[in-house]
């Protein structure tokens, strides 16, 4: 399978995402002389424990998440450009970390219908969403409202927390040594993340970068508990490795 690239959206569940799971595709579109846009549905303001660890204090009060909220912002700004992709592609939508999946269980569609105007607006040649089959609750809820948003576009997945099972690969994209260091340094620049976990986010920077399948099959007008059991019963054997 060949990506297009001329126009690429991709969808990050939280900043630092893009970086971990597609610093390479964006640099190959950038080069290719490719649009982008990144969307960036929360702004991971409710990850705590390196919070508490860098504020030194237990009890994290609204006005700290927000203000860790505004860091992320930043750090996913200076992680774009460290992958050669203008700030300007980002889009923060700033919904509630890891409350996605609650808010969709309610009935709440908001995200799903912000994230199909903007689909609509940028017309993508290729969408690039998390993958339901992806162990973090946000991540599971974004690619159920995506693809719900993105019903006849080109869309690929990616994994951050798990694996997939097996036939569902779409594309594997083989990086070059300067296309890692760049990756590499996009993810450095998520510093928040690497106080507690550094040597975990750093092994992201590796040479190969994987997508799957999209997951129209899934059956998307079903109820999203449905999705989620199926999903749960396809990834029990994997461990969750956390982390936003």
């Amino acid at each position: 399978m060949t990506l297009a690239l001329d126009r690429t959206l991709v969808i990050a569940p939280h900043p630092d995402d893009e970086s971990i799971a597609t610093g390479g595709l964006l640099q190959r579109a950038i080069a290719a002389g490719g649009e982008v846009r990144v969307v960036f549905v929360t702004d991971g303001d409710n990850n705590p424990w390196p919070l508490r660890y860098l504020k030194k204090k237990l009890r994290v009060s609204d006005a700290d998440r927000a203000e860790w909220g505004a860091l992320r912002r930043e750090e996913s700004r200076r992680g774009l450009a460290a992958l050669g992709v203008p700030p300007s592609s980002a889009i923060f939508l700033g919904y509630p970390d890891r409350m996605l999946l609650r808010m969709v269980r309610a009935g709440d569609l908001r995200v799903r219908d912000a994230l199909a105007a903007i689909i609509e607006a940028f017309s993508p040649s290729t969408l690039v969403l998390p993958s339901a089959f992806d162990l973090h609750s946000d991540h599971r809820a974004i690619s159920w409202l995506a693809h719900g948003a993105a019903k006849g576009r080109n869309v690929v997945t990616y994994l951050i927390h798990g694996r997939a099972p097996r036939g569902r690969m779409a594309f594997r994209l083989e990086l070059n040594a300067e296309e890692i260091a760049r990756k590499r340094a996009a993810i450095e620049c998520h510093q928040s993340q690497l106080v507690l976990s550094r040597s975990r986010f750093l092994s992201y920077a590796r040479p190969v970068e994987e997508f799957q399948q999209a997951e129209f099959d899934m059956a998307l007008e079903s109820r999203l508990h449905d999705w989620s059991c199926a999903v749960k019963h396809a990834v029990r054997v994997v461990t969750h490795r956390g982390g936003d």
